[in-house]
């Protein structure tokens, strides 16, 4: 009995100092030197969520018939003043300060492969370094003794929660703390950006997901006409053309100029899907073809002169597109068509 009891007690004091050892060892270290804070695939990302007093954003990865894409859910908090109350009530205070309220404005796009970089970033989740800090004062100045902004990040089925602090002087990188672990460490300020102006920085703005050089083909159509063109060299920008398939040797000026135009043409922010623009009518659209693919855009516009919109399989919604543009391009399509016609 004795000797089993000295038996269970070894035991006990290994596991014990096994539990010290797991808990007070450095972090992992990735191929950079930098401290790696959690492990995970980047495929196992449900959604990201960024929370503080001036924005929110979630970015979730869904997934259609077409394959899987990123969509943001991005909204802004600012302050509006109200106006003065104007009563007789003598019982008011006239130097009180103006009553303000917070009003949102809420924004949905979807996103590109900044999106696709960003959990790339955080599988595994890396920092510069990891900090030891032992006194409230020491916390205060790294912005962690009152937090009011976090990054989550849901993986294989569980939450992990980042609270951030204050920009570190000079690098302007942020410091952390992993709440589970309780452990703070100083994050590069790049990998928290992409989610603090989520609304500039993460937006797909292309109206196609193809490179240039690998469109084969192009169908215009305008109403009830259209035409095709082929692109030749096209892995040389400078010597790319446009020809139709009656006339492969013979460059399309007028195709290879508005094609040029349209192919740079870029949307600027997404239409709120829950309250699309009213009376769309149909100005165009671009069917671009390559070896696997082909993605169909539809310009429209509101009306007979409101904003100009693009609608594609890759865009996934409305995007509102630059007027000018898309009105040179609509103001020549007709000739475009007629003229390949001739």
């Amino acid at each position: 009995m004795k000797r089993a009891t000295v038996i269970y007690g070894a035991v006990l004091v290994l596991l014990m100092a096994a539990s010290w050892v797991q808990w007070t060892a450095d972090e992992p270290l990735d191929l950079e030197g930098k401290v790696v804070v959690l492990q995970g695939d980047a495929d196992a990302i449900t959604a990201v969520r960024w929370v503080s007093d001036e924005s929110e954003a979630t970015v979730s990865r869904e997934s259609d018939d077409l394959g899987t894409f990123y969509w943001v859910d991005y909204t802004r908090w600012t302050e509006k003043t109200l106006p003065a109350d104007r009563s007789t009530d003598d019982t008011g205070d006239a130097d009180a300060p103006p009553e303000k309220e917070r009003v949102s404005s809420r924004s949905e796009f979807k996103s590109s492969a900044k999106a696709e970089a960003l959990m790339a970033s955080l599988s595994p989740l890396a920092a510069r370094r990891s900090l030891t800090v032992t006194d409230d004062e020491k916390l205060e100045a790294l912005g962690l003794d009152v937090v009011t902004t976090r990054i989550e990040i849901d993986r294989s089925g569980s939450t992990e929660v980042l609270e951030i602090g204050a920009e570190a002087y000079g690098t302007r990188d942020y410091y952390a703390r992993h709440v589970s672990s309780g452990r703070i460490y100083l994050f590069e300020r790049d990998l928290v950006q992409p989610l603090k102006y989520a609304r500039t920085r993460l937006p797909d703005r292309t109206l196609f997901g193809h490179e240039r050089a690998d469109i084969k083909t192009a169908k215009v159509t305008v109403g009830q006409a259209s035409q095709s063109w082929n692109q030749h060299h096209a892995d040389d920008q400078g010597k790319a053309r446009w020809a139709t398939s009656q006339d492969p040797e013979a460059v399309a000026e007028q195709a290879t100029t508005w094609l040029d135009k349209f192919l740079k043409l870029k949307g600027t922010k997404y239409a709120d899907p829950n309250d699309p623009p009213p009376d769309l009518q149909a100005r165009f659209s671009v069917e671009l073809s390559t070896s696997d693919e082909a993605t169909v855009v539809d310009v429209v516009q509101v009306g007979a002169d409101g904003d100009w919109y693009a609608r594609s399989q890759h865009t996934r919604g409305l995007i509102k597109l630059v007027r000018s543009g898309a009105v040179a391009l609509s103001e020549d399509v007709s000739a475009l068509v007629a003229e390949a016609k001739k």
